[in-house]
């Protein structure tokens, strides 16, 4: 399997050493002191031959008893040091590594377009940042592993062919075969383990969908099928890491019964040199020492290439995660801020160009594999003006604003601001030139006052101005404790009106040269909405909203009139009432002409 872009295995090694060069320092010391844990194994299977050969007393041994135990002891003593220092340092940079990943997967997401920031299902993708990110993190070890694990392997198999040859081959062949066996059903075990990641990531998207909805679930009294659901999820999932587990134990079983294995064959093998002395009690230590060690790391190698196989998986729906960004973006180094604060990138409060007009033009956009969309809208707003976006349902009028805004990757038309193009309005129409309310504000978890400034300081009492304009100020002192309320999981402690105007302030704190609202007031009662719009217009502001609400039909300065994702007229309202049909129908039957 090839990961996008055809970059295939040589891309995978090229991102491990890319992650292996994240924080040096860090991954060298945890390199060394690994490889010494790999390593020591060697030294116990010498020093115990030669200790029970000095012990039997039937060979001429180089070393007495007391150097022997005290080598053995420092040797011990060293490894504890080794294993301490390995294990603190491969933790910070695993820590490091993992958040280098996720910073740019997250980084990416937030680049693009907001309305389909995300490829897949929220589930996958945070399956996606939690364990993929984990996954390419842990690959960095693959390097000293298998570097550790040839020396190792070599060096003993090499021992043991001096000792005996004969012996060597006839214990490790059969016990190599079991080890191949067992990996290669191992292989096989990754199909269950992908089933039971693609089951958690399903549980897990629907909790995230059921929370967003839960104002909806109510109100249709679904509560026990939507329950019911999740339960269904929640058994497949169970199944799932159930057969994971249970192959994973059993094939543990049989890696951790294969030193007894060894053993036996030993005996068996060597049973008639041991009663002729060619084969000592301290031949058999080193072999026993020795056998199940060089055999599992025959099979640690095959483990290695294996997990090398599967972090190309987890590399391909990471890079698919950047959605169309440099594949090697995923690994670029940045700096984390762990220990410290990151410095905040405060906008500034005013534009550095104040808008006289902002022009759009042949503005088309149509969704994937189908006809809906825009085509060749165009819009003109000049500094001051009310302009109001109008339609039947389906029309395009929130497609116009995203497309307009950047949020969606518009296919067609231009875009200026003061007759200077704007390239990518995503990154240019955005506070404190422009700010936004959609149809459906998101919230996040944190208290009110947070969800008003959104890194924004407090300057000159930003959040009182911004919650009077936004008519929140009864609701306000109406809640326990005020601005720092917690308003749960995208405000679901706050009615839908009350969610509106939170947004509405938090447009308004950032106090921009436009402000682009997408039917702000279709959740409020008729007086706040009155009072709500009466604050928008009494500041003399700029206005681009998509609205039927008379209040703001009749306040507009132009209207712009769609239909099946095309402007079909523009005007005052006046003028479009004595004109347009379709205007009329949206006016209402009663009144012809507006009072």
């Amino acid at each position: 399997m090839k990961t996008r872009g055809g970059k295939g295995k040589w891309f995978t090694l090229r991102t491990i050493l890319r992650v292996m060069a994240f924080h040096r320092g860090l991954y060298a010391a945890s390199a060394v002191g690994w490889m010494i844990f790999h390593l020591w194994p060697l030294l116990p299977g010498v020093l115990g031959k030669a200790l029970f050969d000095t012990l039997e007393g039937g060979t001429e041994a180089e070393l007495n008893l007391t150097t022997i135990v005290a080598i053995l002891v420092a040797a011990g003593l060293a490894r504890m040091a080794s294993i301490f220092g390995a294990t603190v340092a491969v933790a910070g940079w695993h820590v490091r590594t993992r958040g280098l990943v996720q910073r740019n997967l997250l980084a990416r997401l937030f680049e693009r377009p907001g309305a389909r920031a995300m490829p897949g299902n929220v589930g996958a993708g945070i399956s996606t940042l939690r364990d993929d990110s984990e996954a390419i993190s842990l690959m960095g070890d693959w390097g000293f592993d298998a570097l550790s694990a040839v020396i190792f392997a070599s060096t003993g198999l090499a021992i043991l062919i001096s000792v005996d040859a004969r012996v060597t081959l006839l214990v490790m062949v059969p016990m190599i075969c079991v080890i191949a066996l067992a990996q290669l059903a191992k292989a096989r075990a990754h199909t269950l383990r992908e089933r039971s990641r693609a089951a958690t990531a399903q549980v897990t998207g629907t909790i995230g969908e059921i929370v967003v909805a839960v104002r909806a679930i109510q109100a249709a009294g679904t509560q026990d099928n939507v329950v019911a659901h999740l339960a269904r999820q929640g058994d497949e999932r169970r199944h799932a890491m159930v057969r994971d587990k249970t192959q994973s134990y059993a094939l543990d079983a049989v890696f951790n019964s294969t030193a007894s294995l060894g053993a036996g064959l030993i005996l068996l093998t060597a049973a008639g040199a041991m009663r002729s002395g060619d084969f000592t009690i301290g031949d058999f230590v080193l072999f026993a020492t020795y056998l199940m060690q060089v055999a599992s790391y025959t099979g640690f190698i095959g483990y290695l290439v294996r997990t090398f196989q599967q972090v190309r998986v987890s590399l391909d729906r990471s890079v698919e995660l950047m959605q169309g960004a440099p594949p090697m973006d995923v690994v670029k180094h940045h700096p984390l801020y762990l220990k410290s604060d990151a410095p905040v990138d405060v906008p500034p409060r005013r534009a550095d160009e104040p808008l006289d007009v902002l022009n759009a033009t042949g503005l088309t956009y149509r969704f994937p594999g189908s006809e809906r969309g825009i085509d060749d809208v165009s819009l003109r707003v000049e500094r001051g003006s009310v302009t109001v976006v109008a339609g039947p349902m389906g029309a395009g009028k929130t497609t116009t604003l995203r497309a307009l805004l950047g949020l969606l990757d518009r296919q067609g038309g231009e875009i200026d601001w003061n007759g200077r193009a704007v390239a990518d309005p995503g990154d240019f129409l955005v506070p404190p030139r422009v700010a936004y309310t959609a149809q459906t504000p998101t919230l996040v978890s944190g208290t009110l006052r947070e969800n008003i400034l959104l890194g924004l300081p407090d300057d000159g009492g930003v959040v009182t101005d911004a919650v009077r304009r936004a008519v929140l100020g009864p609701d306000v002192a109406s809640m326990p404790d005020g601005l720092d309320t917690e308003i749960g999981v995208r405000g679901v402690r706050l009615s839908g009106g009350q969610i509106q105007r939170t947004a509405a302030a938090r447009m308004f704190a950032r106090d921009p040269e436009l402000l682009v609202m997408d039917d702000l007031s279709s959740a409020l009662d008729v007086e706040t909405e009155r009072e709500l719009w009466r604050m928008v217009f009494s500041a003399g502001v700029t206005v681009l909203a998509v609205s039927h609400r008379r209040a703001v039909l009749e306040r507009a300065d132009q209207i712009v009139l769609l239909d099946s994702g095309s402007v079909v007229a523009r005007g005052t309202l006046l003028e479009l009432l004595d004109t347009s049909p379709q205007m009329r129908r949206l006016y209402g039957p009663e009144a012809a002409r507006p009072h």
